[in-house]
C-alpha cells in the first residue's frame, strides 16, 4: 500500500529491537519479493548466530556473499570473515582479503581490523590507525599491543582513549596491566594523551573541525 512501511523496514525495526523470530521471518519474506544487501545481511547475522531460530553457517555465508555483491560493506566483511575461517564455506584467504579492502575502502573498521592482522607491521599500523582515529576500540587495543614495547606511554594512551570514548572492558583491563609496569609520571601523560586522542575522534566523527 502507497505510504506503508515495506517488510524489509520492519525487519529492520524488529532487529532493533532484538525481537529476532519476527525479524527473521520478514527479512525472509521480503528477500522473496526485493533482493536488498541490508536485508542479506541483517538475515546473515540472524542465521550466523542463530537469533530467532536454528545457527545455520551455510545459509549465513550465502547471505553475506549476496550482500557483498551488491557492495554492502558490513556484508563484505562478514563474507571476508567466514571465507577467512572456513566456516560455512571453503577457506580462501586471498578472497577475504579482497573483501576486506573493499569494506575498509568503504570504511568498514572491523575490516581495517581484520586487514591489519594480515598485513606486515607497516601496513598493520596504518590500518590500525585508521581504525582507531573512526574511534574503534577493538582497533585501539590492538594498535596498543603493537605498540608496547617500542613506546608504552602511546600504548597506554590507545587503551585510555579506548575507555574514554566507549567504556572498553578489553582495553580498561589491559591498561590496568600495563600501567602497573610504569610510573605514575608516565600514566599521567599517557592519561592526558589519551583524553586528548578521544576529543579528536569525537569532534571528527561528529563532523566538527
Amino acid at each position: 500500500m502507497f505510504g506503508g512501511r515495506s517488510k524489509l523496514d520492519k525487519g529492520i525495526d524488529a532487529f532493533e529491537k532484538g525481537e529476532w523470530k519476527r525479524s527473521r521471518k520478514l527479512f525472509e519474506d521480503a528477500l522473496q519479493d526485493e533482493p536488498r544487501p541490508t536485508g542479506f545481511y541483517h538475515l546473515g547475522i540472524l542465521y550466523w548466530r542463530g537469533l530467532g531460530g536454528a545457527v545455520d553457517k551455510a545459509a549465513a555465508v550465502e547471505c553475506f556473499q549476496r550482500g557483498s555483491e551488491f557492495g554492502h560493506p558490513g556484508a563484505q566483511t562478514a563474507y571476508g570473515i567466514a571465507l577467512r575461517s572456513g566456516v560455512g564455506t571453503l577457506k580462501n584467504n586471498e578472497e577475504a582479503r579482497t573483501q576486506f579492502r573493499s569494506a575498509a575502502g568503504a570504511g568498514d573498521r572491523e575490516a581495517m581490523v581484520q586487514l591489519a592482522t594480515m598485513s606486515e607491521p607497516d601496513e598493520a599500523r596504518r590500518w590500525l590507525m585508521r581504525a582507531s582515529e573512526l574511534g574503534y576500540a577493538p582497533a585501539m587495543t590492538h594498535l596498543s599491543d603493537m605498540l608496547m614495547q617500542r613506546d608504552p606511554i602511546e600504548a597506554l594512551s590507545w587503551l585510555y582513549a579506548a575507555v574514554t570514548l566507549a567504556a572498553d572492558d578489553p582495553a580498561r583491563k589491559r591498561a590496568a596491566a600495563l600501567a602497573k609496569e610504569m610510573s605514575a609520571k608516565e600514566i599521567e601523560q599517557a592519561q592526558k594523551i589519551g583524553r586528548e586522542y578521544a576529543r579528536e575522534i569525537r569532534d571528527r566523527t561528529q563532523g566538527r573541525k
